[in-house]
């Protein structure tokens, strides 16, 4: 390696682990309080890195919130792919593969609830800030590669009849309906989580479980 090689390869290195600090430290933000109150100011100063260099990286908090997304989104497919190839996953009916899927959700409430809070808070500052389908491409395709792994389930239970075949040429409605039912309850219960007095009375994990075994015995054949 030539001396301009190793220059190059040690500049890289430092930048790759000051972006890195960066998406921790937006993530870290948003998540707890939300999009529109963290200014740049705030993340350069939560990342120990001068607001100067933060615009040589990242022209807008938009921009910010976009790359920490699409980061939070990479870092759950580090902790949900595993958790699909336990237990011999590839052998089980396409019913048992979807209830081992919608089990995640519970797992991510339980230990990833600062990312449901986060997705929450970014999907409303896009709407708000009208943010075009373009810049959120590689948003959206980080997603459906998720969405591949569910519906490829889906699938695979129809043809195996542990999924009810009326469901046959729906499988995209069914992959939404789920998906959209355990992220919007996991969502909410993150972030209202003992609002109320009632809630500190609810046990929240079996009221996932309930919900999950509402929803498979809604498909199953």
């Amino acid at each position: 390696m030539t001396p301009a090689e190793k220059y190059t390869e040690e500049r890289d290195t430092i930048k790759a682990l000051r972006m890195n600090r960066i998406m921790e430290a937006a993530f870290k933000l948003f998540s707890e309080k939300g999009i529109d109150t963290i200014t740049m100011n705030d993340i350069a100063k939560k990342a120990e890195i001068g607001v100067a260099s933060l615009y040589r990286y990242y022209e807008t908090k938009e921009q910010i919130a976009i790359q920490t997304s699409i980061w939070a989104w990479e870092k759950q497919k580090d902790f949900i792919l595993p958790l699909l190839m336990e237990n011999d996953y590839e052998n089980i009916s396409g019913l048992e593969q979807v209830k081992k899927v919608i089990s995640l959700f519970m797992k991510l409430y339980e230990n990833q609830s600062d990312f449901l809070r986060y997705i929450y808070f970014f999907d409303s500052f896009a709407v708000r800030s009208k943010i075009n389908n373009q810049a959120l491409k590689d948003y959206e395709n980080i997603i459906l590669s998720i969405k591949d792994i569910i519906s490829k389930a889906i699938t695979k239970g129809i043809n195996d009849k542990s999924i009810n075949e009326k469901y046959k040429k729906k499988e995209e409605e069914l992959y939404f309906t789920i998906t959209h039912t355990m992220f919007s309850t996991t969502q909410k219960l993150a972030l209202s989580k003992n609002l109320l007095a009632i809630d500190t009375n609810q046990n929240i994990t079996q009221e996932l479980k309930m919900l999950s075994d509402i929803l498979i015995s809604g498909i199953k054949n």
